[in-house]
């Protein structure tokens, strides 16, 4: 019986070692003669993207952009249009999103939740993680000098914001080297209400401008630019509050990431075959049939 074994095994290793080789001789009608065939064996430069489908865990932090505030959907702003996004593409198998956005959040308040344990392991294990930081320091700004205020005001704190929003870097870089991060930029929320203080527009472009600064210091980091979204638009994108986008503006917001996204992302860069304006084509006409209704 062993015998036997050895027999086969010696057989079929001589068939992988001969399926290995790279030349192989045929014979040929003359006995003296043979004719020597090559066998390519190179391999593929690379596996097709989308061969092996990935699960993605996503995390969102920051303020109430990232809660969601002002959406009347009540479904968390922007974050479900891009999980709904990433979910749709070839590449992606399953999607675990946590939102950790929360309204009134300043660099310094989110700085101390990233050393939260909770939190810290969320944004450990996160292979995306979206930022909204930067609005709610300016309007600091505005209430601690609101009688004395000026632009000299805003370029001297504006130092210390970018000291912070380093630090935030910083400590998110140390609980994941290599997560993708995209901070996602604020805008000037009184652009209808004040829209004759031209002043506000220029600090938000220079806060926005440090913001890309920071950002462009340390490897995998996108910043997506948004204000224009609201400043250029000819339909209303604010809730009910008049400070906080609604359901279309956040839907403009994660449209415009996707495409950041799209760019950036080694998991979604290729086919492009959905961005979030598609995946979202169906509300759109819900939107439309409901207009009519109205």
């Amino acid at each position: 019986m062993r015998k036997w074994k050895s027999i086969v095994i010696s057989s079929m290793s001589a068939v992988v070692l001969a399926s290995c080789s790279t030349t192989t001789f045929l014979p040929a009608d003359n006995k003296e003669e043979a004719v020597q065939k090559e066998v390519d064996l190179t391999p593929k430069k690379h596996i097709p993207k989308g061969f092996f489908p990935v699960d993605l865990d996503i995390v969102a932090i920051g303020d109430s952009l990232t809660e969601g505030v002002g959406d009347e959907s009540k479904k968390g702003g922007y974050v479900p249009y891009l999980t709904k996004y990433l979910s749709k593409q070839n590449e992606v198998q399953n999607v675990r999103t946590e939102n950790l956005g929360k309204r009134g959040n300043r660099t310094d308040q989110l700085l101390a939740r990233l050393n939260q344990p909770g939190v810290a392991a969320e944004v450990s294990r996160a292979d995306i993680v979206f930022l909204t930081i930067g609005g709610n320091d300016v309007m600091k700004v505005v209430r601690d000098y609101f009688y004395n205020i000026s632009i000299k005001t805003f370029e001297s704190q504006q130092s210390k914001y970018e000291k912070r929003l380093n630090d935030v870097f910083s400590r998110i870089r140390k609980l994941n080297p290599n997560a993708h991060i995209y901070l996602i930029g604020f805008y000037n929320p009184f652009f209808k209400s004040l829209s004759d203080v031209k002043e506000i527009n220029v600090v938000i472009n220079e806060w926005n401008a440090a913001s890309e600064k920071i950002a462009s210091r340390y490897d995998n980091v996108s910043y997506v630019k948004i204000d224009d979204i609201f400043y250029d638009s000819d339909v209303n994108l604010l809730g009910k509050d008049e400070f906080h986008p609604n359901k279309k503006g956040y839907k403009l917001m994660a449209e415009r990431i996707s495409k950041s996204m799209e760019e950036e992302d080694p998991l979604v860069g290729d086919q492009k075959k959905e961005t979030a304006e598609e995946v979202t084509s169906d509300e759109k006409e819900k939107n439309t049939k409901e207009s009519g209704n109205e």
